[in-house]
């Protein structure tokens, strides 16, 4: 079956209510990032930003030299560029497909969530190098992905019956599947755990001698 996109632009205006849930998962976040402490300002990277809600909170968490954030819809990098508009670090906004993402640049936190599920197995296993490839020395790459859970079945089973849901191009990932693709592509799990029973989220770092 053919696979079709997301509409983006129509998830974003309802993300506008949906506060709650950022925050449902920034608490994931916190729990992932728990044990983890830099000793200098870091740079973080936001692979399909969204609202880029994760990152800010990320700035009131650590000392921050620099955000990056990449999105491929315009006027959701519109919106996170307002949104960040005061902050004191120094701020990056870029307008980019991942698939061509080419940066010099290395992070201390590469991060997405919502992000892997969107694409096929082959498509995601691009998306983890390019967080591996942009990891700076000692860096950690941070990945949640919805997983095969019985809350998850439940909630999505519900939505498409009432005509809510609107991933169209969402496939979960069990926790063997997201396990195996991050080990694959050269990641070491560092810590990895559920996330309000319908995600799976991992910490990694890149794996020595991995070019």
């Amino acid at each position: 079956m053919e696979r079709v996109a997301t509409d983006w632009d129509r998830y974003h205006k309802r993300v506008r209510v949906s506060q709650r849930f950022l925050w449902t998962v920034w608490r994931a976040y916190t729990s992932l990032l728990s044990g983890f402490s830099f000793s200098k300002p870091i740079k973080i990277i936001e692979l399909g930003c969204g609202t880029g809600y994760h990152t800010l909170q990320m700035t009131r968490l650590y000392q921050v030299a620099k955000v990056t954030l990449v999105d491929a819809n315009a006027s959701v990098i519109r919106d996170t560029e307002r949104r960040m508009s005061s902050l004191g670090c120094e701020k990056e906004f870029l307008l980019r497909d991942l698939f061509s993402l080419d940066l010099e640049e290395r992070y201390d936190i590469v991060h997405s969530q919502g992000l892997l599920e969107h694409y096929t197995p082959e498509e995601q296993r691009q998306l983890i190098r390019l967080h591996r490839d942009l990891l700076a020395p000692g860096g950690i790459a941070i990945i949640l992905v919805p997983t095969t859970s019985l809350t998850y079945r439940f909630w999505r089973g519900l939505l498409e019956r009432l005509n809510q849901w609107i991933y169209s191009d969402e496939v979960a990932l069990s926790r063997e599947e997201f396990v195996r693709q991050l080990e694959d592509s050269g990641l070491e799990i560092l810590k990895i755990q559920g996330c309000h029973l319908t995600e799976v989220g991992a910490v990694c770092r890149r794996r020595d001698g991995v070019k």
